[in-house]
């Protein structure tokens, strides 16, 4: 008798099992499809038995998704709890950077990676809330951590209110005032910064913070956001806000004046000509339209984006990029911005790189689907 018990416990076990490591495939098969990019969305299930019941526990930013895992798990006749949640989940669905410089953190730990940064005024998603961390999506659909002294958080009232007068600081970086003579700072400020422009006080625009903080800044250093619209196919603004990066440090995760990984640098070189792009290099590359794969550099115009990479099992990693700006010449953050030469004689000649160039793309007139509008 104890035997045949044991028997059947055995087998109930194994029929278990077997369901869950079909969930899990099943699982990994939409991942596939809904998760190309985990830097962007979130699919995040877990699978495990509760008495006869499956509990299908995790979180998901992809409705879509969990529909059709639902859906599987109704037409294949499991009992399951559904513990999935849908993101957003947080009250306040929508914040804005309040510091020059927002440092975005792979975890809610200001011990984890910098994985990248938004400057003073960028529109944030907030999906989520962990202690004083907030899980939150930049306006490149980018996730990753801010800490609550980097975010104001706002009603949505409130929020779209604040954008109606925005104004971009075009200098590289600087400062905002209580008054005219400069004499008391309220912050330091970095290029591509988005303030409220609330009234005009001589050679000064009087603005406002996220936070509601009063503040002068010089009339002459900040235009007003649609301004851009007449660069949206400006090479030589692009070509002169990579000449007035040139010398600023590189650091792994920057998208600021105040440090730059290389995609950061592109990043924000296209944000002064009016265009949100993609935040990494490996994502950057599957926009615009392919100009070069063969080294014609005849092919080139001021501000093609340069590629470079590898081959790892069997793919192409793209881990570098940089800009053209002419004359056999490219800028990019590598050590610091610096302008390279993909000529041999060159003593510009960058060696290391052109060993791993992939190929060139065109963005300026070539407009795709993830490259948005300021």
């Amino acid at each position: 008798m104890k035997f045949v018990l044991y028997f059947f416990s055995f087998l109930l076990l194994s029929c278990n099992d077997g369901k869950l490591d079909k969930l899990s495939k099943k699982y990994a098969d939409l991942k596939t499809i809904y998760l190309p990019d985990s830097r962007v969305n979130i699919f995040d299930i877990n699978f495990s038995k509760v008495g006869n019941s499956i509990l299908v526990s995790g979180e998901t930013s992809i409705f879509e998704a969990k529909n059709t895992l639902i859906e599987y798990l109704n037409q294949n006749g499991h009992e399951y709890i559904d513990s999935i949640k849908l993101l957003p989940n947080y009250k306040y669905r929508y914040g804005i950077i309040n510091n020059s410089v927002g440092n975005l953190r792979g975890a809610p730990s200001h011990s984890s990676e910098l994985v990248s940064q938004a400057v003073l005024g960028t529109k944030l998603k907030i999906l989520k809330r962990e202690g004083e961390w907030y899980l939150v999506q930049t306006p490149d659909d980018y996730i990753s951590w801010i800490d609550h002294g980097g975010i104001h958080v706002m009603e949505e009232s409130s929020f779209n209110d604040y954008f109606k007068s925005s104004y971009i600081f075009t200098d590289t970086y600087g400062f905002s005032y209580t008054d005219e003579l400069k004499k008391d700072i309220v912050s330091d400020i970095v290029m591509g910064s988005k303030l409220n422009v609330v009234g005009l006080r001589n050679d000064f625009y009087e603005v406002s913070y996220p936070d509601g903080r009063l503040a002068l800044i010089e009339k002459n250093k900040l235009l007003k956001e649609n301004g851009f619209d007449k660069y949206k196919n400006d090479k030589n603004n692009l070509l002169k806000y990579s000449k007035k990066l040139i010398g600023i440090p590189y650091l792994w995760g920057g998208t600021s004046t105040k440090g730059f990984d290389c995609s950061g640098f592109t990043k924000t070189l296209y944000s002064m000509n009016g265009y949100v792009i993609p935040r990494d290099a490996s994502q950057q590359i599957n926009e615009g339209l392919t100009i070069d794969s063969l080294r014609d550099w005849s092919n080139l115009q001021v501000g093609d984006l340069l590629f470079f990479g590898y081959e790892r099992d069997g793919r192409t990693r793209i881990d570098h990029v940089a800009m053209w700006v002419g004359d056999n010449k490219f800028v990019q953050a590598s050590k610091n911005v610096r302008i390279n030469s993909v000529d041999e004689e060159s003593e510009d000649y960058d060696k290391y790189h052109m060993e791993k160039y992939i190929k060139s793309k065109r963005y300026l007139g070539n407009i795709t689907d993830g490259i948005k509008n300021l």
